[in-house]
């Protein structure tokens, strides 16, 4: 009877599990308000650890060649500003996040230091964020991504699934998880 206990309680957890984690789908996006914002900083602040093929900040964007640790730290400068500052392999970014009234989106641009550049509008989606981004490499080429920002704040933990067009500089679909240090 005990192990029939244990295997109800595994399986129970696998299947409601599941379904909590894919909750935003098929949700559709609405405006992001103020509240939105205050909220997402909440969720984004602290320093985060990722094991990752590649980041949409810097020209590993499509990188298959093996992972690399990344860092990124988000302060909360005041009501209005979260900045940011990402690192990993060769490369560095400086990022500033902030709510825009008129696009009704958080909106984060950021440079890195390799001279990509990119900006990025979330957009709430259930109790998660959609994200669009637009990046321009150094030689000027332009890439369209859009993601699923799904943070699990209880365990620390955001997982970003990007979708791109898979062309060269680009991915079809990638998944980051990363993993809140400290706050």
């Amino acid at each position: 009877m005990k192990h029939l206990s244990i295997l109800l309680t595994l399986v129970l957890s696998v299947t409601f599990g599941s379904v909590f984690a894919d909750d935003h789908k098929g949700q559709p996006v609405r405006p992001a308000t103020k509240e939105d914002f205050a909220r997402f900083m909440k969720l984004e602040q602290g320093m985060w650890r990722a094991e990752v093929l590649s980041v949409i900040s810097d020209n590993s964007l499509g990188n298959k060649d093996g992972k690399t640790t990344y860092y990124w730290h988000s302060v909360r400068q005041n009501s209005s500003c979260m900045t940011t500052l990402g690192s990993g392999g060769k490369n560095s970014i400086r990022g500033v996040t902030f709510y825009d009234p008129i696009a009704k989106a958080i909106v984060r641009t950021g440079v890195s230091s390799d001279g990509t550049i990119n900006k990025s509008t979330h957009v709430p989606r259930g109790k998660q964020w959609y994200r669009e981004t637009v990046i321009t490499k150094p030689d000027g080429s332009v890439i369209k991504l859009n993601s699923d920002v799904i943070h699990d704040d209880a365990n620390g933990v955001t997982t970003i699934i990007i979708r791109g067009d898979g062309s060269k500089g680009s991915v079809k679909e990638q998944k980051n998880v990363w993993y809140r240090q400290h706050e």
